[in-house]
Protein backbone atom coordinates (compact mmCIF):
# COMPACT_ATOMS: atom_id res chain seq x y z
CA UNK A 1 0.00 0.00 0.00
CA UNK A 2 1.53 3.37 -1.31
CA UNK A 3 1.79 5.79 2.10
CA UNK A 4 1.78 9.20 1.46
CA UNK A 5 3.15 12.27 4.09
CA UNK A 6 0.75 15.08 5.02
CA UNK A 7 2.00 18.16 5.79
CA UNK A 8 0.48 20.68 8.15
CA UNK A 9 -2.81 22.13 5.82
CA UNK A 10 -1.89 19.95 2.88
CA UNK A 11 -4.36 17.48 3.49
CA UNK A 12 -6.13 17.99 -0.28
CA UNK A 13 -2.58 17.69 -2.15
CA UNK A 14 -1.77 14.80 -0.16
CA UNK A 15 -5.00 12.92 -1.57
CA UNK A 16 -3.84 13.70 -5.19
CA UNK A 17 -0.76 12.59 -4.83
CA UNK A 18 -2.15 9.82 -2.66
CA UNK A 19 -4.62 8.99 -6.16
CA UNK A 20 -1.88 9.74 -8.64
CA UNK A 21 -0.09 7.02 -7.28
CA UNK A 22 -2.60 4.19 -6.28
CA UNK A 23 -3.59 4.89 -10.65
CA UNK A 24 -0.04 4.09 -11.53
CA UNK A 25 0.20 1.27 -9.60
CA UNK A 26 -2.88 -0.59 -10.59
CA UNK A 27 -1.80 0.36 -14.43
CA UNK A 28 1.55 -1.46 -13.52
CA UNK A 29 -0.27 -4.25 -12.10
CA UNK A 30 -2.51 -4.65 -15.25
CA UNK A 31 0.00 -4.22 -17.71
CA UNK A 32 1.53 -7.45 -15.69
CA UNK A 33 -1.52 -9.55 -15.29
CA UNK A 34 -0.33 -11.59 -18.56
CA UNK A 35 2.15 -11.59 -21.22
CA UNK A 36 1.27 -10.31 -24.53
CA UNK A 37 3.28 -10.39 -27.26
CA UNK A 38 5.21 -7.42 -28.81
CA UNK A 39 2.74 -7.57 -31.73
CA UNK A 40 -0.30 -7.76 -29.30
CA UNK A 41 1.11 -5.41 -27.12
CA UNK A 42 1.22 -2.66 -29.59
CA UNK A 43 -2.06 -3.45 -31.17
CA UNK A 44 -3.78 -2.94 -27.19
CA UNK A 45 -1.41 0.38 -26.92
CA UNK A 46 -3.30 2.15 -30.08
CA UNK A 47 -6.89 0.52 -29.05
CA UNK A 48 -6.26 2.75 -25.56
CA UNK A 49 -5.02 5.00 -27.84
CA UNK A 50 -8.73 5.37 -29.81
CA UNK A 51 -10.23 4.67 -27.21
CA UNK A 52 -8.59 8.12 -25.01
CA UNK A 53 -9.41 10.01 -28.04
CA UNK A 54 -12.77 9.37 -28.25
CA UNK A 55 -13.56 10.22 -24.67
CA UNK A 56 -11.58 12.81 -24.79
CA UNK A 57 -13.06 14.56 -28.17
CA UNK A 58 -16.56 14.04 -26.93
CA UNK A 59 -16.42 16.72 -24.69
CA UNK A 60 -15.01 19.68 -26.30
CA UNK A 61 -17.31 21.98 -28.07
Amino acid sequence: MPKIIVKDGELNEALKRFSRITAETRRVAKRHEYYLRPGLRAKEKSKEARKFQKKTRQFKP
